[in-house]
């Protein structure tokens, strides 16, 4: 079985001759229409053959006329009865209207954006059309808009029956062009797709052939069921789903068990770790986090390094498991890097590890870009001297010029902000260090298995005794007053609030609430008893530190922001954050804001401020939050109701919108591909052995895993 034929597919048809020629082979594609292609990644034959359709049209009926009811789509064969393009002065807008009839009745075909002529010459009276489209009801007339007509030669119209894929838009190229691109693709080029995936894996899970199913894909027979196409359930698109999930899963496979194949030297655990943790910490862990220190712990004895991931819902105390996890490092003289997503976080992590006791050992610094040169060669040098010992930054911390006195161990803070690049560049800066990555962003079962299949998992699900429940309340718009007394008798209760915007600017969009006008109108009607202040993106990192650590202080009564603050910040004295517009974020997201408040021991309010005209789906959206504050619950309906999306960026070059990622919506398919991903590995283990060049192109920091692609 040959490596890059199980692991690279994409890479081993692109070198095949005639499937790597550029569109320009085309009879019909010239240089201005490869240029359009190229814009939505469409480079050679074969990203012409993977970029699939994202719907299908049933193109087998024949329709008359007068036995047709609204919403029937199909033929109707017509002869043109008048055609003309009728102008409307007060509007100054026009549209093209034919009327067609057959025996059984009359049709209004109408356009509103057209080109006259050529609709003219199609279109003389008495002409014979062949028209396919949607028949909708006005009135008692029935009507096309925007149907696809073409002269009818009687006899030939079993020619135009058959299933029709719609593919998404390329601008430039018309529909009809596309698809005859594709079957030109298909008859001069099809025959050269050599399938790289194993027979026996294909017969063992019941899999077409490669060439097989992406026939059938872009040229299904005239009796495939639409439905199934529609679903993206057929045997070619389950096919081209097992691919991308066992690219995945073999890509992770090997690095797990390259990673188990490491030797490092275990870490001593203190005998008297309990006991000393009673007295650094001013309260009791809960059964989550010691189950998830005695995971690191095991690992730590286990004699190669740790690879772990710690998921936990917002505030369950993630951040002190890891402090355990570097307390043990420290004592076994190694130091720690902890790398955040932002320059805000990273100095609430540096004023975490500072406030413990001088008994835990640390001796903490602080990277981040903000630094002056000065002060980041000084603290490069405390570095490379083993002076400081847990070393908290942004991605200053995998500088090539920054080394490292002695790594043992890597703790990385909302995971899901850094790709895998990033955690091999940290990996390079010690002698296969142990690593931990944590993340508040609850993951369901199956993604979780392929975004982490290469490390092992712990999971939170406990908040720390004493916290409560957010609460989470829809608010219409209109009860804007009742929402500011609230707020004002919560801080004169001497709390304190967030207040989140979609946008920092009015001028990005006019129909969204922007940061910056909301904090002014607050500053006019709390100031001078309340001080306002207003935090996002685009200021400078010392600037927002400097703010965040105000707001931390009670100095800021209200902060009004962007997202910037959605992880990790944590202020005990916030008890109130209002959303406006809430609509415009994934429920994840706005779980994750919401987490950013109650963190002390009066409940926080979440108050989402909606429009009265909000869609029925959408609302019904939004007060999911208003019934689970359960982060794994919340994310698995974010999934159901949104889609993926492109939560791992995996889209291979070219393909369709609606594409592979239906891969990762079935278990039992993932499961498959995992099976078989863990077979070759295990059945084959001199593939990962690190003499091997392929295993090392993978372990590369520069290569992209598919998780980057």
């Amino acid at each position: 079985m040959a490596f890059t034929m199980v692991t690279c597919p994409w890479e081993y048809l692109e070198k095949i001759p005639q499937l790597g020629q550029p569109l320009t082979c085309l009879k019909g594609v010239g240089p201005k229409r490869a240029q359009l292609f190229a814009k939505r990644g469409l480079a050679n034959i074969l990203s012409l053959f993977y970029f699939t359709p994202i719907r299908y049209e049933d193109r087998t009926r024949f329709l008359a006329i007068g036995n047709t009811e609204n919403g029937d789509q199909g033929w109707v064969c017509g002869t043109v009865v008048s055609a003309r393009e009728n102008f409307f002065p007060k509007s100054r807008k026009r549209l093209f209207k034919v009327v067609i009839e057959d025996a059984s009745g009359r049709l209004n075909l109408i356009w509103f954006h057209y080109r006259k002529a050529h609709l003219a010459d199609l279109t003389g009276k008495g002409t014979p059309l062949l028209v396919y489209g949607q028949i909708q009801e006005n009135g008692p007339q029935k009507q096309m808009i925007h149907p696809e007509i073409m002269p009818h030669i009687s006899g030939h119209e079993k020619d135009h029956l058959g299933i029709n894929p719609v593919y998404p838009t390329i601008e430039g190229i018309p529909r009809r062009t596309l698809n005859t691109l594709v079957c030109l693709a298909f008859r001069q080029y099809g025959n050269c797709i050599t399938d790289p995936l194993p027979s026996p894996i294909r017969r063992s899970r019941a899999l077409p052939d490669l060439q097989d199913a992406l026939r059938e894909i872009h040229l299904p027979p005239i009796e495939s069921p639409v439905q199934r196409l529609n679903a993206m359930q057929t045997p070619g698109h389950r096919r081209l789903q097992f691919d991308v999930a066992f690219k995945t899963m073999l890509n992770l496979t090997f690095r797990k068990t390259a990673r188990k194949q490491r030797q490092t030297p275990p870490l001593t655990v203190p005998p008297d770790l309990e006991a000393r943790l009673e007295k650094l910490l001013p309260f009791s862990l809960t059964p989550g986090q010691y189950a998830a220190v005695r995971d690191i712990l095991r690992d730590f004895r286990a004699g190669h390094p740790m690879s772990r991931l710690i998921q936990g819902d917002v505030g369950c105390g993630k951040t002190i498991v890891a402090a355990i996890a570097a307390s043990v490092a420290v004592h076994n003289k190694k130091q720690v890097a902890f790398m955040a997503p932002t320059q805000v976080l990273a100095a609430q992590h540096w004023t975490f590890f500072c406030d413990f006791h001088p008994d835990a050992g640390f001796k903490p610094g602080l990277l981040t870009g903000a630094l002056q040169a000065t002060e980041q060669k000084k603290m490069h040098r405390e570095i490379e001297t083993g002076r400081v010992n847990v070393i908290i930054g942004t991605q200053a911390l995998i500088q090539e010029s920054l080394t490292f006195s002695n790594l043992g161990l890597a703790i990385i803070d909302e995971q899901h902000r850094f790709g895998v690049r990033q955690r091999a560049l940290l990996d390079r800066k010690g002698h296969h260090p142990h690593l931990l990555v944590m993340s508040a962003t609850p993951i369901p079962r199956t993604l979780g298995m392929t975004l982490y299949g290469d490390m092992d998992i712990s999971t939170i699900r406990d908040l720390p005794a004493g916290r409560l429940p957010v609460v989470t309340r829809l608010v219409e718009r209109n009860r804007k007053a009742t929402v500011f007394q609230f707020l004002k008798r919560r801080l004169q209760a001497g709390q304190q609030a967030l207040v989140i915007c979609p946008l920092i600017d009015a001028a990005e969009d006019q129909d969204m609430k922007n940061a910056r006008t909301m904090a002014e109108k607050l500053q006019a009607l709390l100031s001078p008893v309340f001080r306002v202040q207003l935090i996002h993106g685009r200021l400078p990192g010392p600037l927002k530190e400097e703010i965040m650590e105000d707001f931390r202080k009670r100095g800021i009564h209200v902060l009004v922001s962007t997202t910037v603050i959605e992880v990790g910040i944590h202020v005990p004295n916030a008890t109130v954050m209002i959303i406006e517009q809430p609509e415009r974020f994934g429920l994840a997201q706005l779980h994750q804001l919401r987490g950013r408040i109650g963190r002390g021991r009066v409940q926080g309010v979440c108050l989402l401020m909606v429009s009265q005209n909000l869609t029925q789906k959408a609302r019904t959206r939004l007060e999911v939050l208003t019934r689970s504050n359960d982060g794994f619950e919340i994310a698995r309906k974010d999934l159901e109701m949104r889609g993926q999306g492109e939560p791992m960026g995996m889209k291979q070059a070219g393909t369709g919108e609606r594409d592979l990622m239906d891969a990762f919506g079935d278990p039992n398919l993932l499961m498959a591909a995992r099976e078989e991903a863990e077979r070759i590995v295990r059945d084959d283990p001199h593939l990962v052995k690190p003499s091997n060049r392929a295993l090392r192109d993978l372990l590369e920091p520069e290569w992209k895993t598919p998780l980057e692609i």
